[in-house]
């Protein structure tokens, strides 16, 4: 057990999301937690209060983490948006299982999930934005239905295998990971240029491969 009060409040940290990531966090109890970290329950109620303060800690870093990079999106510059995503993605990597942990317990009625799910309906809109401005067709109502899948599409790309761990790379050499990163970044590049029509002038929903 870490003797410094912050490094022993940190392996506490750690401990959770290892333990929340796998086994889920209505599964893990207190007392699993305690186990593992090799720390006693009133040291764990001392710092976080119990087991949603630890949640709530766990997800206050993510969110501000994930909100300081989703606001930066501007989808009118490619070079900015082509940067940014570089840089969500390998914080998405970096934090895979907070980023499980987030998503997994998102659905409850707490506002400490607040400000990535405003972020993130944010990006949505941006994108939504960037497609229709970009777009001559007097179809608004069939553009729409379209828009509303590809924008979930796209989102799903680039949050769902963080989500889910479907990688088959997670186990793979940072070279590997490098590389995948890199070819989803290239083809999320794909699908915005030519749903904004940055290749064409004229919003398309033709085949991006």
């Amino acid at each position: 057990m870490p003797s410094d009060a912050s490094d022993a409040k940190s392996h506490i940290l750690n401990t959770s999301v290892q333990l929340f990531s796998t086994q889920g966090y209505k599964e893990t109890t207190i007392r699993n937690i305690s186990k593992v970290a090799c720390v006693n329950v009133s040291m764990i109620s001392y710092y976080f209060g119990g087991k949603d303060g630890i949640l709530r800690e766990i997800v206050k870093g993510i969110a501000e983490g994930l909100s300081s990079l989703l606001s930066q999106f501007d989808l009118n510059d490619m070079a900015v948006t082509m940067d940014v995503l570089k840089r969500l993605l390998n914080y998405l990597e970096n934090h895979r299982s907070q980023i499980k942990i987030l998503f997994n317990e998102m659905g409850k009625e707490s506002n400490y999930f607040s400000p990535v799910k405003k972020e993130i309906k944010e990006l949505q809109s941006k994108l939504s934005k960037l497609i229709l401005s970009k777009n001559y067709s007097s179809d608004v109502i069939e553009l729409e239905q379209k828009l509303k899948i590809m924008t979930d599409i796209i989102l799903g790309m680039i949050f769902s295998d963080y989500i889910f761990d479907f990688s088959s790379f997670q186990d793979s050499s940072p070279e590997e990971k490098l590389l995948w990163r890199e070819d989803r970044l290239q083809m999320l590049m794909k699908i915005l240029k030519q749903l904004s029509g940055f290749n064409t002038g004229q919003v398309t929903f033709e085949s991006i491969v």
